[in-house]
Parts: C-alpha cells; sequence; structure tokens
C-alpha cells in the first residue's frame, strides 16, 4: 500500500494484515452457496457419497469457512428444485439416507455441467451485487 498518499512504508517486522477472518456458512447467502457450488461441480458423479464425507471435504477446501451439514444439505435441495425447474422432473441431483446419514447422487448428464455452471454463475452475479451495495452503502450490508 505504498501508493497511498497518505501512508509512508510499513515499518521493519510489520505484520501483514491480509488475513480474512473465519465465516460460517449460512443458508441463503450467495457467498456460502457459490463456495459450496462449486465445490459441488467437481464432486465425482455417478456414484454415491455420503454427505457428511462431502462437507468434511468442503471444509477442507476452505479452511477460513465451516460449512454446517444443513447449510449444504440446503443448498442440495435448492439445486434439485431448480434443476426440476429447467429439466422437469428428470431427477439428477438424488438425495437419501443410509444408516450412516444423508447421501449425495450427483447423476452425470450432458445437461449437469452447464446447469452447474449457470447456477454458480448466478451465485458469482449475487454476491457482486452484495459487494457493490456494500461499498456503495457505507458498509451496510443485508446482516446490518
Amino acid at each position: 500500500m505504498t501508493d497511498n498518499p497518505l501512508l509512508d512504508t510499513a515499518p521493519p517486522g510489520l505484520p501483514e494484515a491480509d488475513l480474512s477472518p473465519p465465516q460460517i456458512a449460512r443458508v441463503g447467502d450467495p457467498f456460502s452457496g457459490l463456495r459450496s457450488v462449486t465445490f459441488l461441480a467437481r464432486v465425482k458423479r455417478n456414484a454415491t457419497h455420503q454427505l457428511r464425507d462431502v462437507v468434511a471435504s468442503l471444509n477442507a477446501a476452505y479452511m477460513d469457512w465451516y460449512f454446517p451439514e444443513k447449510v449444504v444439505l440446503a443448498e442440495l435441495v435448492q439445486l434439485q428444485a431448480n434443476w426440476s425447474i429447467s429439466y422437469h422432473g428428470d431427477d439428477r441431483i438424488v438425495l437419501d439416507r443410509n444408516e450412516r446419514g444423508h447421501t449425495l447422487l450427483i447423476v452425470d448428464s450432458t445437461k449437469m455441467t452447464p446447469f452447474l455452471v449457470t447456477q454458480a454463475t448466478r451465485l458469482r452475479e449475487a454476491c457482486d451485487e452484495e459487494l457493490r451495495r456494500f461499498a456503495l452503502g457505507d458498509g451496510i450490508t443485508t446482516d446490518n
């Protein structure tokens, strides 16, 4: 930040302040949704996964975020609904249960990748809009 006319160079030994505070994912938050969907777009298809394993991998991928299972489940239910609206009842995102808990199966098709990319793009646009509102509104967010 040396190009700021108000600032001198940093004193020797001053640590960087480039840390992001930890975040807890919330249902309906576009930032949580974007991370979830971009992760889910890379989950192996045509294989049944324990949802708890998917959630653990998602949490490992974003170490500064915590994704409760119920938040990921809500995002998957939303994806199922969006898929059903777009492709009229063709079940390709399958949630079920077994003795270990919820399971997830994403069936591969020629439509699945474009669908997930579209969902992620929509969420990215919602994130950009929230950041724009935050910048123009003196730090006011939908949380305030």
